[in-house]
């Protein structure tokens, strides 16, 4: 048992009416790395869980057991982040196929050794612990990920904080910047982050296939069904269901996906059985959809059921703060990706990289950061290794904006320093070449000879 595991004791809960399996576990955990619980029936383990904060393990005696408290494992999984291991005998297999569906992680065979069950808590202990780090260190990259943004590094906050329940979430936001992003990052900080994480795009599924596409199909069903197949609701079962420009999908489409999010219960096509799936639901749209509810396009209803939590993800260029942050992650994915190593940005293409507007947002920039560690020679990217549109027809700087929603507090430069900024801009764009760049300024060689000793500008 590690040093950092023994400083935070794991929280165990036994559920079974057998009383000689209760004390061979007393004897077999330890007190030192442990806190055992005990409950005999469902009514003393949902009291347990309810007062306690975290239970790391949960071990659930079939026998004697009432079938209906199977369902204790699905209520534990969904209100808890815990490893659920059921005990079993032999002619309870049955029973413990059904456990496995609704969230546990595996099950024993009775009589269980207790040398096996010391071997299973120590092994699920170091797991959990490598969990709760991975978690950590998630958490603190995204924090220095958004630390020039005070605006993002609050609705991260407020992220961390919805994850652990299992309400819906709509994410709203223009195209590229970050729903899907966003959306995950809340899956793995939930109590569901080891089942997982499927999407759909709404826009990209014809509306006759949507159906079978969430809820899967019945071989027969329809020309083409060739063989029973399960949906996506199935495969994300006790995971997250990311539903992906939801706007765009049909009426009918719609009251489908209403109908399954009143019950959790659905059909595959052509099927007659009902079936459940607990699936956390997380949709994002770049569409208003209230706008579209006054147009009759969006049912009213699916809107607030899907609307619980709801998060804004504001345009790149409204966080340009967190453009430096994005440029070093997405540098270290293609350096690994292409075997590169890009170190640095001269400070032209520096400037040309926070100036842009970036109608595709953050998937933009990454496009951008791909485009210039190929084309990157040596360690470090200038303005040339930049994509051509970022130049055409753009200055440095734009005109002043008269946007009310502009960020409080943004410091204004001076003519002089704009002056400075934009000769630097276009020296590093002309390769220092003088010549050229008179001719950009609109200015002669002695006056842009002037302006650089006047400027203190370096020579190349």
């Amino acid at each position: 048992m590690s040093k950092q595991i023994a400083e935070t004791k794991k929280n165990i809960l036994l559920i079974s009416t057998d009383l000689s399996l209760r004390d061979d576990f007393r004897e077999t955990i330890s007190p030192q790395y442990y806190q055992l619980y005990e409950a005999a029936d469902q009514s003393d383990a949902i009291s347990v869980l309810e007062h306690q904060k975290r239970i790391d393990m949960v071990f659930v005696d079939l026998q004697n057991l009432p079938a209906m408290e199977i369902d204790l494992v699905h209520y534990i999984r969904t209100s808890h982040h815990a490893e659920i291991i059921v005990l079993a005998s032999l002619n309870q297999l049955d029973e413990a196929g059904k456990t496995l569906r609704n969230g546990a992680s595996f099950y024993l065979i009775k009589p269980v050794n207790m040398k096996d069950i010391k071997a299973v808590v120590d092994k699920i202990a170091a797991r959990t612990q490598t969990n709760l780090e991975q978690r950590d260190m998630e958490q603190r990259f995204l924090f220095d990920l958004m630390a020039g943004s005070p605006a993002m590094q609050k609705l991260l906050k407020f992220s961390m904080k919805i994850a652990p329940t299992t309400s819906n979430v709509l994410i709203g936001g223009e195209s590229g910047t970050g729903k899907e992003f966003f959306a995950k990052i809340i899956h793995r900080m939930s109590k569901r982050s080891d089942g997982r994480f499927i999407a759909i795009n709404c826009g990209a599924i014809p509306e006759t296939l949507f159906e079978s596409e969430l809820f899967g199909h019945k071989k027969g069903s329809f020309t083409g069904a060739d063989r029973d197949k399960s949906g996506l609701v199935e495969e994300a079962h006790t995971g997250t269901l990311f539903l992906d420009e939801v706007g765009e999908l049909s009426p009918a489409a719609q009251v489908k996906l209403l109908r399954f999010l009143q019950d959790r219960q659905f059909r595959r096509v052509g099927e007659n059985l009902t079936r459940t799936a607990d699936v956390r639901i997380i949709a994002a749209t770049n569409r208003d959809l209230r706008k579209l509810i006054e147009q009759g396009t969006f049912r009213e209803d699916l809107f607030y059921r899907l609307n619980v939590f709801y998060i804004y993800l504001p345009p790149l260029r409204e966080r340009k703060d967190t453009i430096p942050a994005l440029v070093h992650l997405f540098l270290h994915r293609y350096n690994e990706l292409f075997d590169k190593d890009i170190t640095r940005l001269s400070k032209s293409a520096e400037t040309v990289l926070v100036n842009y507007g970036y109608p595709g947002n953050v998937r933009e920039l990454e496009n951008v950061i791909e485009h210039a560690v190929v084309l990157a020679e040596n360690n470090e990217i200038n303005e040339r290794d930049l994509p051509e549109f970022m130049f055409r027809n753009r200055l440095l700087l734009g005109p002043p904006s008269t946007d009310s929603a502009q960020p409080v507090g943004q410091e204004i430069l001076t003519l002089a320093e704009m002056e400075k900024i934009h000769i630097q801009f276009v020296l590093g764009m002309t390769n220092y070449n003088y010549t050229e760049t008179s001719k950009k300024l609109g200015v002669s060689r002695s006056t842009l000879w002037r302006k650089i000793k006047e400027y203190g500008i370096e020579e190349k």
